[in-house]
């Protein structure tokens, strides 16, 4: 499946249409929590700190899911970010992310590729 993300509200639908369709292949709902929870971050990301739209692509393989993250221009977060503080307003994000990837790695394509081992 693809989507792609001009601003927050099809940032929303793209993810809403992506928990819809993890519910339809009987993932369970902490996976569910986790791929939103990836997919927001990291779309959200490029909204925020790149040039141009983003492509969200997903699909279920191998008891993972895959999702793609690509946008108009290369945006490559640090690999190694702390947790913020815990009054800190920001930088959770990619801490949490990375907390429940199995894998991510930067694509040819100018993006992400996350790895989120599935359930059913």
């Amino acid at each position: 499946m693809f989507f792609d993300v001009e601003n927050h509200a099809t940032l929303q639908r793209a993810v809403n249409t992506l928990c819809e369709f993890l519910l339809a292949q009987n993932v369970s709902s902490d996976d569910i929590f986790d791929s939103k929870l990836v997919a927001c971050e990291l779309l959200g990301n490029v909204l925020r700190h790149a040039n141009g739209k983003a492509r969200l692509c997903g699909e279920i393989k191998d008891g993972f899911l895959e999702l793609k993250i690509l946008s108009d221009s290369p945006f490559y977060p640090l690999e190694k970010q702390p947790c913020a503080e815990v009054y800190s307003e920001h930088g959770r994000g990619l801490f949490l992310v990375r907390s429940v990837c199995e894998e991510r790695v930067f694509v040819d394509e100018d993006g992400i590729r996350v790895l989120i081992k599935i359930n059913r």
